[in-house]
């Protein structure tokens, strides 16, 4: 009987430790990203008004973009008197991954480049409304930094031949939990900030999805609403094998 015993309790611990592993083996890490290769990470930072970061933060190895606390904003921008100015909008561009001009937190306006998805250059390829297929890359953000916190954002353009702005249906909406929280993990927001998703016949719910470029608009931008001085982090990934 002893020897059962000892047999079975060897038993146990083979099967709690091969639990374990296939567990860690699952393909995310436990920060919520994908074991992938990180190909680009972005911080987006909320900075008081009065208090901005100097010059557009502009360098080879910059991988930060200021923005402004406290801001909700309309994505068609707002007017003073007969002038139109933008608020934390950051223009994105087609291109290898880099930050063009880093300081939205001083004149409204910070600029981005990312590549394509291949469905916007290659208009057989469908971009799918429920699973859209990127090009070898995919957005995981979360928030760090202070509790209570928070970020709304969503991927505008402009229709082609237009002036009129549209935003997808899709945001990516996040508030960093109280101090006690466990550290924040990742989620997978590349519906929200790589496509534009649009309700066309009216009835509330997304039905056409368009990726980052597509042709059918211009001025791509992120609307980058903000609660408090909130610190985002994004992480651009290679799609796992």
């Amino acid at each position: 009987m002893k020897t059962y015993r000892t047999l079975f309790s060897g038993v146990a611990v083979i099967a709690l430790w091969t639990g374990t592993a296939l567990a860690q083996n699952d393909g995310i890490k436990g920060n919520g990203l994908p074991q992938s290769k990180l190909l680009f990470n972005l911080e987006v930072i909320a900075y008081n008004g009065n208090n901005c970061p100097n010059g557009d933060m502009i360098g080879t190895n910059t991988h930060r973009i200021a923005v402004k606390a406290d801001v909700t904003d309309d994505p068609n921008g707002k007017t003073l008197g007969v002038d139109y100015y933008r608020q934390n909008d950051i223009l994105l561009a087609p291109g290898d991954f880099a930050v063009l001009d880093g300081n939205a937190c001083s004149d409204g306006v910070a600029r981005f480049q990312l590549p394509p998805n291949p469905c916007s250059v290659d208009l057989s390829i469908p971009c799918s409304t429920d699973n859209p297929t990127f090009q070898n890359y995919l957005a995981y953000a979360r928030l760090v930094g202070k509790p209570g916190t928070g970020v709304d954002v969503k991927t505008c353009a402009t229709v082609q031949g237009t002036t009129d702005i549209v935003c997808s249906t899709e945001n990516w909406v996040s508030v960093r939990g109280s101090a006690t929280d466990p550290k924040p993990k990742f989620q997978n927001v590349s519906k929200e900030l790589l496509s534009i998703c649009l309700d066309t016949n009216g009835n509330g719910v997304c039905d056409t999805r368009y990726a980052l470029f597509a042709p059918q608009f211009y001025d791509y931008f992120w609307n980058w609403n903000t609660q408090g001085k909130a610190h985002a982090q994004i992480f651009f990934v290679a799609i796992p094998d």
